[in-house]
């Protein structure tokens, strides 16, 4: 009977494990289809990733390249072929005095106001002759300006050098009336019309910035509206009440900026060794070329072993520190005058035996040197409309020769590596005065104003660009310019 047993029980058992043994297989199975899906999925998702990665990728590529071409397009949209601004009106001496006096006037009030602010009032004619010794200083720049009902526009062409897409910039911005702020509300470029009321707090924020103060926001804030009476612009001010300090440390900031103490210690350099010349100076010598004769030779050999470029215009900032009794250190800082004693140049030094030439020649080396050509030029020639106008000498073209061989001088010792070494060798074979300052025989001088207009016209006629050109004629055959050619001589 137990056999009995044990025989009925044997296929309930194989059919069991069978079952299991089949379990078992179809969970593996299961697992293997799951694990089967699982990386296809994976698979899935990283090819999916890869298209993206590769459209990410691919944008990259394009970003740069769609950028450009949106560049290209604003410029092509915003360049224009004609100016809407056309100086038509020379500069006459008026026009530089009246802008000077402007200036002038605005800074002292606004430096002496009392606790309550003040007013400042400006014409029309004003502001149109700041435009026009602006349009006249930069030669790439026309602009003028309007008074209306609804505020002060202005409106500018700026010049661009030849190109196939547009030669002029029309910049238009409008300052409207305000009660509380000042604020351009209104930005043209070219033919694209914007809402401009961030401009003027950015460029304040810019300012900040460089300053490394709030001197830029804190003036703006202080102007409280723009009020327009007839043709006069009426802005109410009140200043911060240390303004005199805050423009003082402006100007300071931005003087440090412009010399490294590398700079800085090659013009001490050099103006010591002026310093020594001027105290052992011959009296039968007195002409500029016995200083800047061995303050050529002294950057040649200093230039072997650095930048001719560097030594030069290190050497020019000592010569016209020196020969101006610092007078320059005012616009680029206490160059040499924070480190050591500024000494007085000796006082019978000239150039073509005058020494109101040699003023001159340095003075218009160092506004040159100082800021960018062409202001140098107008300079020069806003001196001498000065002159003619308010009781001075007249108007000197004998002065302006010295003016114009101060600006060839330093464009010849700066104006590349090459040009800088040309300019050293010239000045260090000992040509002396006559290789670097022009003949000033038959030049006219002491023109009065009406005299001037009698002979010449204008500062743009014919008949006096005529002269400009004999002048620069007679430079540009020097030795020291013989193979340079400034964009001074472009009229």
């Amino acid at each position: 009977m137990q056999q009995a047993f044990m025989g009925l029980a044997a296929p309930v058992c194989t059919g069991t494990a069978g079952r299991v043994a089949r379990t078992a297989r179809a969970v593996r199975w299961l697992r293997y289809t799951n694990c089967l899906r699982l990386v296809a999925c994976c698979i899935a998702w990283l090819l999916g990733m890869f298209k993206t990665l590769s459209r990410i990728l691919l944008c990259l590529i394009l970003l740069p390249v769609l950028v450009s071409l949106f560049a290209v397009a604003g410029v092509f949209y915003l360049l224009q072929d004609q100016p809407q601004v056309i100086r038509d009106t020379p500069v006459e001496y008026a026009t530089v005095a009246a802008g000077k006096a402007l200036v002038k006037r605005l800074k002292q009030q606004v430096e002496f106001t009392g606790d309550g602010g003040t007013t400042l009032a400006v014409t029309e004619a004003e502001l149109d002759q700041l435009a026009q010794m602006g349009s006249y200083t930069f030669a790439w720049l026309d602009a003028d300006v309007d008074v209306d009902e609804t505020g002060i526009r202005s409106r500018l062409s700026v010049q661009l050098p030849d190109n196939p897409v547009g030669q002029y910039l029309n910049i238009g911005v409008r300052l409207a009336q305000s009660t509380d702020v000042i604020a351009v509300d209104q930005l043209s470029l070219g033919p694209l019309q914007i809402g401009a009321g961030w401009l003027l707090p950015l460029t304040a924020r810019v300012l900040d910035s460089y300053l490394q103060s709030n001197q830029a926001s804190l003036l703006l804030a202080s102007v409280h509206g723009l009020r327009i009476e007839g043709d006069t612009a009426l802005l109410h001010v009140s200043p911060p009440p240390d303004i005199k300090r805050q423009f003082k440390q402006a100007v300071r900031t931005l003087q440090a900026s412009r010399f490294s103490p590398a700079e800085q210690g090659r013009v001490i350099h050099y103006y010591a060794l002026l310093a020594a010349l001027g105290g052992r100076a011959s009296p039968n010598d007195n002409s500029l070329a016995a200083y800047v004769t061995p303050l050529f030779v002294e950057a040649a050999v200093r230039s072997k072993q650095g930048s001719a470029v560097d030594e030069n215009r290190a050497a020019m900032w000592a010569l016209i520190i020196f020969f101006s009794d610092g007078a320059f250190e005012a616009l680029i800082g206490k160059v040499v005058s924070g480190q050591s004693n500024l000494v007085r140049s000796p006082p019978d030094v000239t150039l073509a035996a005058r020494g109101d030439l040699l003023d001159h020649f340095i003075y218009s080396a160092g506004i040159t040197l100082a800021t960018q050509q062409g202001i140098g030029i107008a300079a020069g020639e806003f001196k001498e409309l000065l002159d003619s106008g308010n009781g001075g000498s007249g108007f000197s073209f004998v002065d302006l020769a010295a003016d114009r061989a101060g600006i060839a001088f330093v464009e010849a010792a700066t104006a590349s590596e090459d040009s800088a070494r040309q300019f050293q060798r010239v000045v260090s074979a000992g040509a002396g005065e006559t290789g670097f300052f022009p003949d000033i025989a038959g030049l006219l001088e002491n023109l009065a104003q009406d005299r001037f207009r009698e002979l010449y016209g204008s500062t743009d006629s014919m008949r006096y660009r005529r002269q400009l050109a004999a002048i620069d004629e007679r430079i540009i055959r020097l030795p020291l310019y013989s193979g340079h050619q400034g964009s001074q001589h472009r009229e």
